[in-house]
């Protein structure tokens, strides 16, 4: 038994000191690493600010731009616009000068004369700018380019053929820009056979 003491003691002296020793390079290893954690996590949370603080200047700049762009687009629209409404300006001096020109000794060929000028000028500036008359009688019905608002029965044209023109449809370019109000043909009711 004796040598089992020995042993015993010749061990333990070691193994605690191996073991005091493993625990302080443990607790030692176990500070480095947290140390080393805790500067990655800082280093990482300064990253996601600076991420997050790039982001909000990004859509801050984003939003800015959008606004920009946006009143600008509102500003051509205006200016376009403008630009059309003063190339009216001659048409309504036309009528103002056609009706100064009414007089009492005036005929109906002159004034005739005078709105058909005005017509003339006014169909000009649409076609500076695109707009063109469509030409609809006797076409087919197109829902495209139509809005029927009349029904004619008649066996003089097709069904489905356009008879009447109530109000003028116009493109612009190939797209229509205001449809044609229309009447169409259509086949008469027949009597009911009793």
């Amino acid at each position: 038994m004796s040598d089992e003491m020995h042993e015993q003691e010749e061990w333990n002296p070691q193994t605690a000191a191996d073991i005091a020793e493993a625990a302080s390079e443990t607790s030692s290893a176990g500070q480095d690493d947290a140390l080393e954690l805790r500067a990655a996590l800082t280093q990482c949370q300064q990253e996601l600010q600076e991420a997050r603080n790039a982001y909000l200047r990004a859509h801050a700049d984003f939003d800015n731009f959008r606004k920009r762009m946006r009143a600008e687009r509102d500003q051509e629209f205006a200016r376009g616009s403008d630009r059309v409404l003063s190339e009216l300006l001659p048409i309504v001096d036309n009528f103002e000068r056609a009706l100064a020109a009414v007089t009492a000794t005036s005929t109906v060929a002159s004034l005739q004369e005078g709105v058909e000028l005005i017509y003339r000028h006014l169909i000009s500036l649409l076609e500076r700018y695109g707009i063109t008359q469509m030409e609809v009688e006797g076409q087919p019905f197109d829902p495209k380019y139509h809005d029927a608002v009349a029904r004619v029965a008649t066996t003089a044209k097709p069904e489905h053929t356009i008879v009447g023109e109530v109000q003028r449809g116009y493109r612009k370019n190939s797209d229509v820009f205001r449809p044609a109000k229309v009447a169409v043909a259509v086949a008469p009711d027949e009597p009911i056979e009793e």
